[in-house]
This record gives C-alpha cells, structure tokens and sequence, in this order.
C-alpha cells in the first residue's frame, strides 16, 4: 500500500507540475485491445473498452521532451462457454463461465517527440510507470471468484501526432502495458491500438 500512495504522489505531483510550463498538451483517448500471455488465457478476446486521459508539458529545456500523468480505464470479458469445476464447498458445478476484469490506471509519462512539434505530422515514443487498482473475476453458476487489489503498471507506446490547427490534432498509437502478478491475479499484458484527441496550449 505504501508503494501506491508512494506512485499516486509522484503522479498527482508531476500534474501539478504542469502548472509551470507555458506549453501544455491535454489527451484523451480510446483505444482496443488484444490481451496476451497467461492474460491472454484468462481473457481471450479483443476488448473494445479502453479510456484514458491525461496531460503533459514540455520542459524548457527540451522543446521535444514533455512529462505528465494519466488516467486509464479497461473493461475486457471473455464468454468461455460451459464448464465444470469443484464449488468451496466441495460440490461439482456446471455452468457457463465468464472472466472478466476492470483495470483502474494512474501513470507518470514520458514522451519524446522525433520531430519539432509544430510540424504536420509528429512521430513520437512514450513510457509510463505508476500503478492500477484490478479485479479480476469469473463467474460460473451460481458461484464468482475474485481476485483484486493494486499492481504496478507499466506502458510503453508508438505513434504520430497529426496537427489538425494551432491548438488541435490526432494521435494513432501502438501501445503496450504490463501489470505483474500480484494478490493472486495472473500476470496482465496486452498491446492495442489507440485513438486520441489532442489540445495544445503553447
């Protein structure tokens, strides 16, 4: 728990940060995503609810370098089909099963840009690290098992910013996160596709 409040500081510290740049970007997105690994097995399928939001500013040092915080929500299920299983208490169970989980997101970001900012078209590279609040469940019968808690949170992202106006643009991503097991829920890992919407004030 210390290490959570310890990461929601850094995070809530770094947006209050953003008070001292003059240029400053607000995002918010959309995205799909295909869960993999040992996540994959436990949810299978594509999702199609994914958002999150945030903001950064650029350093004045660097006019390509700007950090920030984000907020994320995941909402992903999969519909496995009937299954049988031994109940806690003792019985044997058959029903349809469904695993589904939420996955709350609260990250630092990094992101550098690979051209100047004011161009058309803006190809750029991010990373995040703060952590996320899980539950994972499955539903069988009559019966839910659940496993939830806090996780570290890891993000690593590809894209190009499209410049629509002075103040307005595009973004079409790749991303990719990563929560390591913890509090009996399995390793979380998927890649997905992202859309998002950018407001710049420079």
């Amino acid at each position: 728990m210390r290490k959570i409040i310890l990461m929601t500081i850094c995070v809530l510290g770094s947006g209050f940060m953003l008070a001292g740049y003059a240029q400053k970007v607000g995002e918010f997105s959309y995205q799909a995503s295909f869960p993999t690994g040992k996540f994959g097995d436990f949810i299978g399928k594509t999702s199609w609810v994914g958002f999150s939001g945030g903001g950064r500013g650029y350093l004045k040092s660097n006019e390509q370098l700007s950090i920030g915080g984000s907020l994320s929500w995941f909402y992903m299920a999969d519909k496995k089909g009937k299954q049988t299983f031994t109940g806690p208490e003792g019985g044997v169970t058959t029903g349809n099963l469904t695993n589904f989980t939420n996955i709350y997101g609260l990250m630092a970001v990094i992101q550098y840009d690979l051209k100047k900012r004011n161009e058309k078209k803006v190809p750029y590279i991010r990373g995040g690290l703060g952590g996320a609040y899980q539950n994972q469940n499955s539903d069988i019968g009559i019966y839910r098992i659940q496993n939830d808690g806090f996780q570290f949170m890891m993000n690593a992202e590809a894209g190009v910013n499209f410049n629509m106006s002075a103040n307005n643009g595009i973004v079409l991503a790749a991303t990719y996160h990563y929560l390591p097991e913890a509090s009996g829920m399995v390793t979380t890992s998927f890649f997905g596709i992202k859309l998002a919407v950018t407001s710049f004030s420079y």
